[in-house]
C-alpha cells in the first residue's frame, strides 16, 4: 500500500467515524471478563496469541480474547479504527505508516521478534530447488512473493537489495498469502518468496531452498510485530490496555522459559503435525516494545519512501 493510498484510508476512516458516539468500548460479560476482539497474522504470530489465551494469561488479566486470523500488514488497520476490532496484530512498518498518516492508533505491546541466532530466524527468502539463485542479487528483475505490500517485507528485503548493490525497485513484490507461497514458487509464478514459520519448514520439505535470512540480516532480535489499539480505547480504558500488556508479557515469558511446552502445543492450537512442530524455528517474543528496532526501521522507511518523516515514538508507543 503506497503512501497516497494511506491518505485515502485515512479519509475513509474519518468519514466512517465522524458522528459516532464511540460508546464505552469492549463490554464485560457475565463471567466478569471483558471481551476483546483481536486479529493476528496467520502462522507463528497467531500461534503465540492462541497459546497465551489457552494458558489462561488473558483470563487472569480480565480478558476474554476473541481471536481471528488475518493476512497481516495493513489489512486489519481500517477494521481497528472503525471499531470492528479492539486489537490488531500487525507489523511495525504498517503500524508506523498508519500513525504517520494521522490514523488514531497506538502501539500497545510487541508482537513477534526474530531470533538473535540467524540459523533460527523465523523468516526466509526461499527459491525452488532447481533455481540458480544463491542470493537476492540473482533475483533482479524478477517477482518475489510477500504476504502483504508496503510492510516489513519492504524494509528487510530492501536492506538485502541495498547490501547486494541493487536499488529498492530492482525486484517486483507480489502479494500472496503465506500458505500459498511454496506452491507459487514451485509453479514458477514467482522466482522467490519471503516466508515465515511454520511455512518455511513445510516449504523445505517440498524442496525449496533458503537463500537469505531477511530479518536477522537487518538486525538480530529485530522486532517485527506489534499490537495496535484505537487511541480512543487506550485513553478511555487504561486498565484494559494494561491487562492486555501484562498478558502478552506473561505469554512471552512463558514461551521463553519453556519452549518445549509451546512446541508441544502447536499441534493442538494450529493443527500442526507433531513432527513438524518439533522442527519449526521458534520466534523470539519480548512482550514489550523494542525502541531501537523501531528507530532502525523508521530510518529505512524514510530512505525507501514509505514514510515522509519519523513519527514521535513517545506518542506512538504506549508503555
Amino acid at each position: 500500500m503506497k503512501i497516497r493510498d494511506w491518505l485515502g484510508v485515512a479519509a475513509a476512516v474519518t468519514l466512517l467515524t465522524t458522528g459516532c458516539s464511540g460508546g464505552s468500548g469492549p463490554e464485560q460479560g457475565a463471567d466478569g471478563l471483558t471481551k476483546v476482539r483481536v486479529a493476528e497474522t496467520a502462522g507463528a504470530p497467531l500461534n503465540f496469541l492462541t497459546y497465551g489465551d489457552e494458558q489462561g494469561f488473558f483470563a487472569q488479566n480480565g480478558i476474554d480474547l476473541e481471536i481471528s486470523s488475518s493476512s497481516g500488514g495493513a489489512t486489519v488497520i481500517p477494521q481497528l479504527v472503525s471499531g470492528d476490532l479492539d486489537v490488531a496484530g500487525s507489523n511495525v512498518v504498517s503500524g508506523i505508516i498508519a500513525i504517520g498518516q494521522g490514523l488514531p492508533i497506538q502501539m500497545v505491546a510487541a508482537g513477534t521478534s526474530t531470533s538473535e541466532d540467524p540459523a533460527q530466524d523465523f523468516s526466509a527468502l526461499m527459491v525452488a530447488q532447481g533455481s540458480p539463485a544463491t542470493g537476492i542479487a540473482d533475483l533482479a528483475g524478477q517477482r518475489i512473493a510477500v504476504n502483504s505490500l508496503r510492510n516489513i517485507n519492504d524494509i528487510v528485503l530492501g536492506n538485502q537489495l541495498q547490501q547486494a548493490g541493487l536499488t529498492y525497485d530492482a525486484v517486483q513484490f507480489v502479494e500472496i498469502p503465506f500458505p500459498e507461497m511454496a506452491a507459487s514458487v514451485e509453479r514458477g509464478d514467482v522466482a522467490a518468496a519471503m516466508v515465515i514459520e511454520p511455512f518455511i519448514t513445510v516449504a523445505e520439505d517440498h524442496g525449496l531452498r533458503i537463500i537469505g535470512r531477511p530479518y536477522t540480516d537487518l538486525r538480530p532480535g529485530l522486532q517485527i510485530g506489534t499490537y495496535l489499539m484505537n487511541r480512543e480505547l487506550v485513553a478511555s480504558r487504561p486498565e484494559l490496555v494494561q491487562g492486555f500488556q501484562r498478558a502478552v508479557k506473561a505469554t512471552a515469558d512463558s514461551v521463553s522459559a519453556d519452549p518445549a511446552a509451546f512446541r508441544a502445543a502447536l499441534s493442538r492450537i494450529s493443527e500442526t503435525d507433531p513432527a513438524l512442530a518439533e522442527r519449526v524455528r521458534i520466534n523470539l517474543w519480548r512482550g514489550t516494545t523494542d525502541r531501537p528496532s523501531l528507530e532502525l526501521v523508521m530510518g529505512l522507511m524514510v530512505d525507501y519512501g514509505l514514510l515522509e518523516a519519523p513519527v514521535d515514538l513517545n506518542e506512538a508507543v504506549v508503555g
